[in-house]
């Protein structure tokens, strides 16, 4: 669900310093973080002795690759378009396209080996994880953008659960398959946490809503309407991202607002 505005700004700016840190303690190669990812990857090498196990969790892995994330999400953000929520498809887009740019500069600036008892073929550095990264975007993209377009709360939070669920698999596969260090997951995780609700934020902020004085599509008042647009209205069959109904008491008809904000603040107040 979208978080209130001040919220979002503490989860990125905890996750911007969080990060960093780790990042700082990564560079420095501190014995302390060098001990646990050793030790943890050592764990990871010794449960993977049955063949079922390796191939379970890279089925798993593959998931979370960007040459299939990424045709996923441009047929996403490609219907999202068709169904009229293009605020939703452009947040999308540059949030996938922010965290993989973002994570390939980090990669190569900082250079980190990968563990050698690998369960599969990999290539370049280590920190931070693209399969984590590219996951932990798309779930949390789909999470933002299914709290802004479903209306029921159970669903909501469904959605939100299985994306996570999803994404947090992803990751751990990445330290089962020995392909990467727990740290890296945990700053792929870090990162993403910085990088898409900023972008969310960046949206509501640059990207206009219901321009005042025009005919908002939800509201079943409008002059104009037929009978069948108003239900189809009401249904739920048409609309806007910018606009939220408010009002629940009895006898309410459910008066439809432009919202200030979409993605962090149209179903803040549910």
């Amino acid at each position: 669900m979208p978080l209130p505005r001040r919220t979002a700004v503490a989860v990125i700016s905890s996750a911007t310093v969080a990060f960093a840190i780790l990042t700082g303690t990564v560079v420095a190669r501190l014995p302390g973080l060098l001990r646990v990812d050793a030790a943890i990857s050592a764990s990871a090498h010794r449960a993977a002795t049955h063949s079922t196990w390796v191939e379970v969790m890279a089925a798993i892995t593959a998931t979370g690759s960007t040459m299939l994330l990424l045709p996923v999400v441009a047929l996403g953000c490609l219907l999202l378009i068709v169904r009229g929520h293009w605020r939703q498809a452009v947040f999308v887009a540059v949030a996938m396209t922010a965290t993989i740019a973002l994570r390939s500069l980090i990669v190569a600036a900082v250079g980190r080996p990968r563990p050698v008892d690998q369960m599969v073929a990999v290539s370049n550095f280590s920190f931070p994880s693209g399969h984590t990264a590219a996951s932990a975007a798309a779930a949390t993209c789909l999470a933002l953008v299914g709290a802004t377009l479903l209306r029921q709360r159970g669903l909501r939070i469904l959605l939100a659960v299985a994306a996570g669920a999803w994404a947090v698999t992803v990751g751990v596969s990445r330290v089962a398959l020995v392909v990467h260090w727990p740290s890296d997951v945990l700053g792929s995780w870090l990162l993403v946490t910085a990088i898409v609700p900023a972008v969310a934020l960046l949206a509501d902020l640059a990207l206009p809503t219901v321009p005042s004085g025009t005919a908002d599509p939800m509201d079943t008042r409008a002059p104009g309407r037929s009978k069948r647009q108003r239900t189809e209205t009401v249904a739920g069959r048409w609309r806007s991202p910018c606009t939220r109904r408010v009002g629940s008491g009895r006898g309410d008809r459910g008066v439809t607002k432009v919202s200030p904000g979409g993605l962090f603040s149209e179903f803040s107040g549910r």
